[in-house]
């Protein structure tokens, strides 16, 4: 009668147990890359939210670390278990073989999942390494309807040749405070989009409640110069185009005298007038 050689316990994968923590230590590291090596984070969320995401990414990193040193340390308490297993009667592996069948079918199931887990993983990386733009114009011309702006008391404008005026203050202005643009230049700042005919096109600012995913599109319609490229950033200095604004929907016209392509600002999604000189 042949003996059955005995059954062998499978011992489990390099990277089981271990993935749940280094997934952590991932997205802790993927969230200080953005907030303390970089301004990524500022394509995301308000500029407000940085010390949470800090403390978050801190507090992953060090679950993630704890839990590997903890799964290390177990595993090397088991070794010498491990060295003993298969040099067991072979009646006992022959007994054990049923529920190894039935084990490794189970295993198989786990492992499934585990792979799922490790899509995790991708945005952790896309942080680190393939971080996406901010919102631009192709969020701006398929929003709904212009942001609006909150009534508040607009003092006279200072006597200057130029204002330099975020685009808040200005379709405001031209909402609830309309006399007190007539017939001065100012200066804005912001990113471009398509207009509804050759002859225009916007100039725009996103504004943020809490993150990108509320984002809400600031207009403000350009006349009397040629469009730049789609999603770049310019200064323009014109003169607001009397008429009435809407409150549901505003979006004021301005004369276009001067165009000046520049960088995208550090945060682009804070609307600041742009910087004299």
């Amino acid at each position: 009668m042949n003996a059955r050689p005995p059954a062998r316990t499978a011992r489990p994968g390099l990277m089981s147990g271990l993935g749940s923590p280094f997934l952590l230590v991932l997205t802790g590291s993927g969230l200080l890359h953005t907030t303390l090596r970089s301004d990524v984070y500022l394509r995301y969320v308000k500029e407000g939210l940085r010390p949470y995401l800090v403390a978050s990414g801190f507090l992953l990193a060090a679950l993630g670390f704890a839990g590997l040193a903890v799964e290390l340390v177990r595993r090397l308490r088991e070794l010498p278990d491990d060295d003993t297993e298969g040099h067991d009667g072979y009646e006992d592996g022959h007994e054990d073989g049923h529920e190894d069948g039935h084990g490794h079918g189970h295993g198989h199931g786990h492992g499934g999942a585990a792979h799922v887990a490790w899509l995790l993983a991708a945005p952790a990386l896309t942080l680190m390494f393939l971080a996406p733009p901010a919102l631009g114009s192709y969020t701006a011309s398929r929003d709904g309807a212009a942001s609006g702006v909150e009534q508040s008391a607009y003092a006279e404008l200072a006597d200057a040749p130029v204002t330099p005026m975020a685009l808040e203050e200005f379709i405001g202005r031209s909402v609830h405070a309309p006399k007190t643009l007539d017939g001065r230049e100012v200066r804005l700042l912001g990113f471009v989009s398509a207009g509804k005919s050759p002859d225009t096109w916007y100039l725009n600012r996103l504004k943020l409640s809490c993150c990108a995913a509320d984002a809400r599109t600031l207009h403000v319609e350009m006349r009397g110069v040629k469009a730049p490229g789609n999603d770049t950033w310019v200064e323009v200095t014109g003169v607001w185009r009397a008429g009435h604004v809407p409150v549901e929907d505003p979006v004021p016209a301005l004369e276009v005298g001067v165009l000046k392509p520049v960088g995208q600002p550090r945060n682009p999604y804070h609307d600041a007038p742009p910087a004299d000189g």
